[in-house]
């Protein structure tokens, strides 16, 4: 049965190249996810983004949040701020949307 009060979110970290290397590093981002033991998560890659008019490899981390895995906001800007230093990124950008599952 569905729980009515429980709300459940989409947090999305948009993830360019190394701005050194100009490498995407997915398997330095799963490091960071594994240190922060973040429970279950999805990467979506060989995506194509836009830096300062440069186009550039990306790919993208995705997280369901609810109740049970309880990934909070404050989790979210660690991560964030985490994935921005390690894979030397100018920003990552990160979006949080409230979903319905069925």
């Amino acid at each position: 049965m569905e729980n009515k009060n429980q709300k459940t979110f989409l947090y999305r970290f948009y993830i360019g190249s190394n701005n050194e290397t100009k490498k995407t590093e997915i398997k330095k981002a799963v490091k960071v996810l594994n240190f922060l033991a973040v429970k279950g998560f999805s990467i979506f890659k060989n995506n194509m983004g836009f830096w300062e008019n440069q186009r550039e490899k990306s790919f993208c981390v995705e997280i369901i949040s609810n109740n049970e895995n309880k990934f909070l906001k404050s989790q979210a800007r660690e991560l964030k701020h985490l994935l921005e230093v390690r894979l030397k990124q100018y920003l990552v950008l990160t979006t949080r949307q409230e979903v319905n599952l069925i």
